[in-house]
């Protein structure tokens, strides 16, 4: 997993702001995401960040918890329109009748949807009826890790030409190029270092940034 995460930093992509195909979508929907809103026939239900109904998505699967139970299926995007579904669901009573409400409303919604949209991380599902569910990424947990940096730079091109770090995790594999830096890092030339970072997601990233950004915590050993 972290070898993953560290090729994601590493990488520069690019991310289109409009959807074409089912292969674009695929890549920028996949995620966790909470449920914000609810709109079914004229009503609207509101869920505060602290709500447990949630959606994942991965590839051509979405899954989540709907109030009582988890829920899982498949989700098509093209050709248009949009279609999720057929999806199935664990068979737990709910409780309380506003469980019970909600969870057949989202679970209503998602199978009627017909398109989508993304903006500011914020996926909403709808069909023609204006019946909706709005999701918004779950926040995840930052992610520290320990990277080894090598005492001599590459010559690489990222947007130019420039001299780009060398990385790997300590003492495992071959070095990789850094083209994003660190940031609160600021390395002196011939040295080698051990330090601790903090990995976070960056939202809608422009199209020549990664998706991902490493910030310096300490620096654990220094090496000339």
């Amino acid at each position: 997993m972290h070898k993953s995460l560290l090729r994601n930093c590493l990488m520069v992509g690019a991310l289109a702001l409009s959807v074409t195909s089912g292969a674009q979508a695929r890549s920028m929907l996949d995620g966790d995401y909470r449920v914000e809103r609810l709109v079914q026939d004229g009503g609207v239900q509101r869920f505060g960040d602290d709500t447990k109904l949630s959606v994942k998505i991965d590839g051509a699967r979405i899954s989540g918890f709907s109030g009582c139970n988890r829920f899982m299926g498949q989700i098509q995007y093209g050709p248009s329109p949009l279609k999720i579904g057929p999806l199935a669901s664990t068979m737990m009573a709910c409780i309380q009748n506003e469980t019970a409400t909600y969870e057949n409303s989202m679970l209503k919604v998602l199978g009627d949807a017909k398109s989508f949209s993304l903006a500011n991380g914020k996926l909403v599902f709808s069909n023609d009826a204006g019946n909706l569910i709005s999701l918004v990424r779950a926040e995840a947990a930052p992610v520290e890790r320990v990277l080894e940096i090598s005492a001599e730079r590459k010559t690489c091109s990222g947007v130019g030409k420039m001299e780009c770090l060398q990385v790997r995790e300590p003492g495992q594999g071959d070095w990789q190029l850094m083209y994003s830096g660190i940031e609160g890092f600021q390395p002196q030339a011939g040295v080698g270092y051990v330090v601790k970072v903090r990995e976070e997601r960056v939202e809608n990233p422009p199209a020549d940034a990664p998706d991902r950004r490493l910030i310096l915590i300490e620096t654990l050993e220094t090496r000339r």
